[in-house]
């Protein structure tokens, strides 16, 4: 193991709290044998071997999982083969695992070697035996030792009965057919899967003390392939009676009311092979504190309380049923003693009481802060409670309001000690009330009494002032209120009344709203507590269809009828208003004059409509049919609309676009528009609805205007070449694209067009030889009658293929084309040639030898050599040897000696 895998495992290991068990297998441990085999077993079908002998080759002495099996099997022996694990249970053979391998007829006579899925290894201990059982003839081999002749050690077990499923028991006994055997049957071992809680388990958790009991708190949950697991609850602290802990479902539930605080458990999985993990939870229950739900609250208090008074019921909950809450004041600011807690009367519920005589003072002191605490043995809650001191509250006086007041009396019927009137009120703390008044004028005739009463202290016959102005006050001995008026109006002494503000011109506009105030007329009377009402008359009478008077204020008005300068007839009227007390009277004039005003142009219509095209910017749309009707005579109109989109001709009102406007792009087919129609001054709107109707202003168009594709000659009728749509930027009927093939084409009459633009085979291509072209001449007409044409070469290729069928544009490359292909090699074949050609000439007819005597040549002028005089011999000159570094001699046919002498 190199030491980054060491690593990584001692790091795994040491985070989960894994342990590991000595006794385990080791990767690759093997058990059984695989001998050579010489013999097949062929006294048995179907037959169960445990492989148990006294030498204890087959036995496993470790504890893990079997990985590989490897077989040996037997002369043209097939079948199911069922590579087993036995365990001895209490003295009784247990199937433990069993692997199923299918055994073909062609591996007879050779050694199988079957490697063991995860999922499917058989987890094994020590003192587990291999076994094996066939669906027919025994498939496994065997080596006879020793000739089968000798001592027992090697004498198997069979059973003829036992099944080959997991659990299965059988009972064995010995084969005695044969002696000594050793069957070419091995296991390979490998270690056992450390146990694994799942992934996500929780670590942590909160709950509250209220929790129920019997919910579970945790489910724990690990796995080991294969294997069998084991969980305990290792620990629990502090320890508690409040949990339990099920190892068969993993559950850790609640038995009893929790405590508060953090509790934790190690839990533990321990498989087969007694490998162990870890897994540490931590539980903390908290209490719900208790809560006082009404707090913080205030109350007011009038300082002049002095009796024991319940001043607020504070409301307490706790969520933990199970918990007694007691509450208590902690602190008063500042100090009053007379503050105190208990139970309000016929419930549960603590108050806040004032005792009485508690000596509050406005003055000195007017806020007292609460603190109340409530407990519950584990928390504390805190809430405050504020008191205000209320300073003596006014009296109030009620049948005198803040308005006027007034009664009336008849003088002839009021004698001295008549109560004309009784003031009442009231006073919340019920003090003593004292009542005074003062009267306008000072000759007032009336008093009033501590009871309330007003009476005549005097005589009112002689009388001249006809009404008396009373100011009544009221006293509780703090606070003294008022005043509130009573006007005391004698009734029989009357004067005439007078207008003040007439006579006198107004200017009134044409249109006038209705109900508009012209004048007020005002008046006075002595007697102002009189009721006076007013009337009119008006010359011409006409003017009465216009302007009334108010007979309560005197207000002349405009009426209902509107007042149009062209159409009135005269500008001028005479108003004479009159005032009446119902005694006597009084009149003036008032003289209203008309003046004239601009009106406002009118749409005659709230809505019209306009139709046009779409088109580019300045495109015309048309006039629109505007009714517009304007009082003044004369006057010059402009329009204008709101839509971005159009222009209109302010005069002419022509409408024409402002910008492109193309529907098939997304603009809207119907625009509505504010118009807008001036005199200069005033305005009048109306709404203007433009419909934009589409046009067939987009051709079809083909992605490009020519194509080539290879078509096959063995291609199905329908199999499609290519999909050469065509776009239409048109929307609707006019974007609908159609499509033809030209008749006179050389292939119309062996491709088709789809509706969709995919041309396709029409006609078998069976006919054609490799190398030939069709020409088809596609069109794509829209629903407005405007088209497109493309090309397309269709070429027959040389090697017969699957004809490709594709959605977009497919251009030949240069090699696709067969027929640049076919030159192109015949080119790079005549530049071989050719190059072969010259080779052999420069070979054949070069003298190397003349060159590289030009070169030596060379090389000796070039040292400035020059040869020594000798007398030239006839004695012949021995051909010369040149000795190589690895003393071979070698002739050297192209050299010429210097010298020659002939014989």
């Amino acid at each position: 193991m190199n030491f980054s895998l060491y690593w990584f495992t001692s790091l795994y290991f040491s985070f989960w709290n894994v342990r590991t068990i000595v006794g385990q297998c080791a990767a690759g441990t093997e058990t059984g044998k695989n001998p050579n085999v010489d013999t097949d077993e062929a006294f048995l079908t179907g037959a169960t071997f445990l492989l148990k002998s006294i030498d204890n080759t087959y036995r496993i002495s470790c504890c893990g999982f079997v990985t590989q099996w490897d077989i040996d099997i037997g002369t043209a022996r097939s079948g199911t083969l069922y590579a087993e694990v036995w365990r001895d249970v209490s003295g009784t053979w247990t199937l433990a695992g069993v692997n199923t391998i299918l055994v073909d007829a062609g591996e007879a006579l050779t050694t199988k070697t079957v490697v063991v899925a995860a999922a499917d290894q058989i987890a094994v201990q020590d003192g587990d035996y291999l076994g094996f059982k066939s669906s027919g003839a025994t498939i496994v081999r065997y080596d006879k030792t020793a000739n089968g002749v000798g001592n027992t050690n090697e004498i198997v077990q069979f059973s003829a009965a036992a099944g080959h499923t997991v659990s299965n028991t059988a009972t064995f006994g010995e084969y005695t057919q044969e002696n000594n055997l050793e069957f070419g049957f091995k296991a390979t071992l490998g270690p056992g899967t450390t146990p694994q809680f799942t992934a996500g388990l929780a670590t942590t958790s909160t709950v509250t003390d209220d929790t129920a009991v019997g919910t579970t708190l945790l489910t724990v949950v690990a796995t080991d392939p294969g294997d069998t697991l084991t969980l305990t609850l290792q620990s629990t602290t502090p320890a508690s009676t409040a949990f339990n802990f099920d190892p068969a479902s993993g559950l850790l539930t609640s038995v009893s009311n929790l405590p508060v605080g953090t509790t934790t458990f190690v839990f533990r999985a321990t498989d087969l092979c007694l490998n162990t993990v870890e897994h540490t939870f931590t539980l903390t229950v908290t209490n719900y504190p208790p809560v006082i739900e009404n707090l913080p609250a205030s109350t007011e208090i009038s300082e002049d309380v002095n009796v024991e008074t319940q001043l607020y019921v504070l409301t307490v909950t706790d969520a933990s049923l199970a918990d007694t809450v007691t509450c208590s004041i902690t602190n008063v600011s500042p100090a009053l003693a007379a503050l105190y807690l208990r139970y309000a009367t016929g419930t549960s519920n603590y108050a806040i009481n004032l005792r009485a005589g508690a000596g509050l003072n406005y003055d000195s002191i007017r806020t007292y802060t609460v603190t109340v605490e409530c407990d519950d043995t584990k928390d504390t809650t805190t809430g405050t409670f504020t008191l205000y001191i209320l300073r003596n509250q006014a009296p109030v006086i009620t049948n005198l309001q803040t308005t006027s007041n007034s009664i009336d009396v008849a003088s002839s019927s009021v004698s001295i000690g008549t109560n004309v009137y009784t003031v009442t009120s009231t006073d919340l703390e019920n003090d003593q009330l004292y009542y005074n008044m003062t009267c306008i004028p000072a000759t007032c005739p009336f008093k009033i009494y501590d009871s309330g009463a007003i009476l005549a202290d005097k005589s009112l016959s002689g009388l001249t002032d006809t009404a008396y102005d009373l100011f009544v006050y009221v006293y509780d001995g703090h606070t003294l209120v008022g005043p509130r008026s009573l006007t005391i109006k004698i009734s029989d002494i009357n004067t005439a009344p007078v207008i003040t503000n007439l006579p006198t011109t107004v200017s009134v506009a044409e249109n006038t709203a209705a109900t508009t105030d012209v004048y007020t007329v005002t008046k006075t009377d002595v007697n102002s507590l009189d009721t006076h009402t007013w009337t009119s008359t008006i010359s011409p009478a006409s003017g009465s269809l216009y302007f009334t008077i108010d007979s309560t204020t005197g207000t002349v008005k405009t009426s209902s009828t509107n007042i149009d300068y062209e159409t009135i007839g005269t500008t001028s009227f005479l108003l004479t208003a009159y005032v009446s007390d119902g005694k006597a009277s009084a009149s003036g004039t008032l003289t209203i004059s008309i003046t004239n005003q601009n009106e406002a142009p009118q749409f005659l219509l709230s809505t019209y409509t306009l139709t046009g095209n779409e088109g580019s910017a300045g495109t015309t749309i048309g006039t629109p049919s505007f009714s517009v009707s304007d009082p003044d005579a004369g006057t010059t109109l402009t329009y204008t609309q709101s839509c971005p989109e159009l222009t209109m001709n302010p005069t002419t009102k022509l409408v024409t676009l402002s910008t492109n406007y193309d529907v098939d792009t997304g603009s809207a087919t119907s625009l509505s528009c504010t118009v807008t129609v001036s005199d200069g001054e005033l305005t009048d709107t109306a709404t203007l609805n433009v419909i934009i109707d589409n046009i067939n202003d987009n051709t079809p168009t083909f992605t490009a205007s020519s194509y080539s594709f290879f078509a096959s000659s063995t291609a199905d009728v329908g199999t499609i070449i290519a999909s050469l749509p065509a776009t239409d930027g048109d929307i609707g009927t006019f974007g609908d694209v159609t499509y033809s093939i030209d008749p006179t084409s050389t292939g119309a009459n062996y491709f088709g067009i789809s509706s969709t633009g995919d041309l396709f085979v029409a006609s078998s291509l069976s006919g054609f030889y490799s190398g030939q072209t069709l020409a088809v001449s596609l069109t794509a007409t829209d629903g407005g009658g405007l088209t497109d044409i493309a090309t397309v070469t269709l070429i027959i290729p040389a090697v017969a293929t699957t004809t490709a069928i594709t959605t977009t544009d497919c251009y030949l490359t240069f090699f696709e084309d067969t027929r640049n292909v076919a030159w192109f090699v015949f080119v790079i074949l005549m530049t071989l040639g050719l190059i072969v050609l010259n080779a052999y000439f420069i070979v054949r007819f070069v003298d190397f030898h003349g060159i590289k005597r030009a070169c030596e040549r060379m090389c000796r002028r070039k040292r400035k050599w020059k040869p020594k005089r000798q007398i030239i011999s006839r004695s012949p000159t021995p051909i010369p040897y040149v000795r190589t570094p690895a003393n071979f001699e070698t002739w050297n046919a192209w050299r010429i000696p210097d010298s020659f002498n002939p014989q």
